[in-house]
Formats: C-alpha cells, structure tokens, sequence
C-alpha cells in the first residue's frame, strides 16, 4: 500500500534545523543564514547541554516538535517535559530554553524574510519528483526487508535549504524533515531517494522492531540500517547505479553522522549481506547491528 504523505512547510522546523546543523559544526550554504544565527545557536546549545537532558535526545524533540507546535514555549515545555520530566527546575529550564528558541526563530526571520513564500515556490518540484519514483523505491524496500517496515503515512516538513542538501527523521513523531531544494544537488543521489531513506526509517521505533536497541542509539542505528536497502531500492527503480556501492557516497553527501573507528564502506555492506542470506527478522539485525556500532 502506498505511503500517504502529508506535505507541510515549517519556518519553525527550518529555523531548528538550521541551528541542529549549526551546533554539529556543519557549515550554512547562505552566509546570511550563518551570521544572523550564529549567536543564537551557541545560547540555544548551551540551554540544552545546561538542561539535565541528554543533548541529542532534546535536539531530537525539539526539532521534530517544531512542525507541529506553535510557540517556542509549548516546543521548550513538550520536549522537556519528555526528557527530564517536571522536576523542581522545569518551569525555570522552560522559560530559558523558550527564550532561545525565541531568539533563533527571530534571527531566522531577519535573515529570511520571505521563507514562507521561498517554501511555497521549493515544494514542487519535490513533490513531484518523489510521486514519480519515491513509492516504488519504498515497496521495493519494503520486498527487501519486511512488510510493514515503513509506516503507512507520514508528514514530511519542507525547510530551507541550510545546507544546499538535507535532512532528518523524527522517529517519536512520524515526520521527517527535508531541505527543499530546487533541484538534485547531488546527480548521482537524488532528493527522491534521501526521502525515502528518511521515511523507511519511522517505523524501527516500533517495540517489533527496536525492543533490544537502546532508545538514545536507535537513531544513529535506523540512519545506517535504511541505507542498503533503500539505495538497491532505488537502483530498481533506475534512479540510481551502484547499488550499496554507494553507501560512502550517501553517508558523505546526507552528513550521516558514522562513530569513530567504524568501517562502513565494509560492515554495513557486510552486514546487509549477512541479513540478506540469512532473512533472519529485521529486528534481529538491527540489534546485531546496533551491537556492531558499540563495538566500533
């Protein structure tokens, strides 16, 4: 059955998105974009690292709840009441983080002062390329691995383009975010597919699939475990060549974040081969996958 995508721009969701790249150190295409929020993101990442909460775990809330809530105070008040709960220091760590959520979205807003109407313009030549292409790479993903991998409809968040090319899956929220760009930026891999590696994705927090993975590693662990089977995927439906080939190409271009010490030009292909042979159930692989990350 095919996906059911709801389509929606978020400035919201751009503004934390561009400051979750800023504070990886990932540089901003648009110098404008970079001056306006440097500042900003240094404070918004200091009230996160100084908030009790893990700070990958609050990024991953922040910016998956700014496509869907409406002020900084309700984004600040929902992402920590589901990280460090309502303890004695909410109400003040709330204010804090809302003010500097406040602020990124102000510097976003002065520096692009027309994104609402830039989003409108970038949507559709991404919707249309992925309703060519995208739902046959992911019945084809879907034939690889199991039925049901992905879920049966999602809302995908278009925002500036920060980085001339990317994007995130918000596994907690069935969303995922992507740069809406006007045209491929990468030839050999396009935005058709990163899509479709961001949507396979949101389904792996289901306790079928993720029971044995440890809930703050099983991001970094369905950003790997999607990348073979969505990049034969799409050599199927001929808008790639190569294969699982390509997996150093896919984590270079789509900023895939890879441990230290970690060889995936030769484990994960090793690793998709192992599956592939033996079929055992996704969520097996996924742990012994996940247990060849802690390894690493």
């Amino acid at each position: 059955m095919p996906i059911q995508i709801t389509w929606k721009r978020s400035p919201a969701a751009s503004a934390l998105h561009a400051a979750d790249c800023q504070s990886r150190g990932l540089a901003l295409a648009d110098p404008r974009l970079s001056e306006a929020m440097g500042a900003p993101t240094a404070r918004l990442k200091g009230a996160i690292e100084g908030s009790g909460s893990p700070p990958g775990r609050l990024w991953r809330h922040l910016a998956g709840l700014a496509g869907r809530l409406d002020s900084p105070r309700q984004i600040a008040e929902v992402a920590l009441a589901k990280t460090i709960g309502r303890g004695n220091r909410f109400e003040a760590t709330v204010g804090t983080l809302a003010d500097c959520l406040a602020a990124v979205l102000a510097a976003q807003r002065s520096a692009l002062p027309s994104l609402d109407d830039e989003l409108a313009m970038r949507e559709r030549p991404l919707r249309e390329q992925w309703e060519a292409r995208g739902p046959g790479i992911l019945t084809h993903v879907a034939q690889l691995t199991e039925a049901g991998l992905y879920p049966e409809q999602a809302e995908v968040l278009l925002v500036h383009p920060a980085l001339g090319g990317g994007g995130a899956a918000h596994l907690p929220y069935n969303s995922v975010r992507i740069e809406a760009v006007l045209a491929n930026p990468h030839a050999d891999l396009p935005e058709a597919v990163r899509l479709a590696w961001l949507l396979a994705q949101l389904n792996l927090d289901l306790p079928a699939y993720s029971e044995e993975v440890p809930a703050d590693r099983l991001p970094h662990v369905a950003r790997l475990a999607m990348l073979p089977a969505v990049l034969l995927a799409a050599e199927q439906v001929e808008l790639v060549r190569g294969g699982t080939d390509l997996i150093p190409r896919a984590i270079q271009a789509w900023h895939i974040a890879v441990p230290p010490g970690f060889d995936v030009a030769g484990t994960l292909p090793e690793w998709w081969e192992t599956y592939t042979l033996d079929k055992p159930p996704f969520r097996v692989a996924l742990h012994a996958l996940d247990q060849m990350l802690a390894d690493s």
